[in-house]
């Protein structure tokens, strides 16, 4: 099983299978893409054991694998044998080192379970490559962050989340490099809201986004595999479309705070006019 779909809460001793996403991230890649699977290729950034990446290789697609632990590449490596698979490569490297010069452009990215192990700036620069190598779309599976406590400045605009912890202070390399559920290197890593997310998406060049009901992904807790659902995670997909010109529908920013802004038209006093044309006889 996936590591970043199967989570122990060391914290509190409780097991955590998160699997459902991997049903929903294959199903989004299949009803998504434009060409069969065959004529695609795709990459996994931070592809852990490969669960992903083995999947849509043995549905036909040219798959590339960038992960930055030796442990998780060795048991990649053992299944793509396993399965004599051809199509499917991993390397080892570190995500934020992506680019277009050193991997080429791919139809779809999957940036799954890696985005909130980033810190800022650096999570800026990641989210553009993404957008550089990617031709159609991006799918972003992800936590984030519920209320904004701080905020980082990129490029004039302002994004906000909040810090959250990796590694202990003062842990060494090794340590790090042997905690498996966290980033490489940075202790700290920066999650953005939902707003910000958007935002920032918008920004480095993805014409439109799309929040993914449908397959649930779902939690199932414990032992019991009691059914719950996570509070603060999202799977969106990127689009890498040409944005049109409308005049008259200019696009604006996501606000941080959205009860503000929400319209309730129950709140509404409608002209007699419009009473008259949509409430029937029979209604006060």
């Amino acid at each position: 099983m996936d590591p970043r779909t199967a989570i122990n809460d060391l914290s509190k001793g409780i097991p955590i299978d998160n699997s459902p996403v991997f049903r929903r991230v294959i199903q989004t890649v299949c009803d998504l893409a434009r060409q069969p699977l065959a004529n695609l290729r795709i990459l996994d950034l931070g592809s852990a054991h490969g669960q992903y990446s083995i999947e849509l290789a043995t549905r036909g697609a040219q798959v590339l694998g960038i992960e930055g632990r030796k442990a998780w590449l060795e048991q990649a490596l053992r299944t793509k044998n396993d399965l004599s698979l051809r199509n499917v490569e991993f390397v080892r490297d570190d995500v934020r080192n992506l680019s277009k010069e050193k991997y080429g452009e791919f139809d779809i990215v999957l940036c799954l379970g890696i985005l909130y192990h980033l810190d800022a700036p650096r999570i800026f620069d990641f989210l553009e490559s993404v957008f550089d190598v990617c031709r159609d779309f991006a799918i972003v599976e992800t936590h984030f962050a519920l209320e904004p406590i701080v905020s980082h400045k990129w490029r004039g605009k302002y994004y906000w989340g909040f810090p959250s912890r990796e590694h202990p202070a003062g842990a060494t390399s090794q340590d790090k490099i042997k905690n498996l559920g966290a980033s490489l290197d940075n202790e700290m890593s920066f999650w953005f809201t939902e707003a910000s997310l958007c935002n920032v998406l918008r920004h480095v060049g993805f014409s439109s986004v799309y929040d993914c009901r449908n397959p649930m992904a779902n939690l199932y807790i414990g032992s019991e595999k009691q059914f719950k659902i996570w509070e603060n995670r999202v799977t969106l997909v990127a689009f890498k479309g040409l944005p049109i010109g409308l005049d008259a529908a200019a696009e604006t920013d996501w606000p941080e705070s959205l009860e503000e802004h929400f319209f309730r038209p129950d709140a509404v006093s409608f002209t007699p006019e419009f009473n008259k044309l949509h409430l029937s006889e029979d209604e006060p």
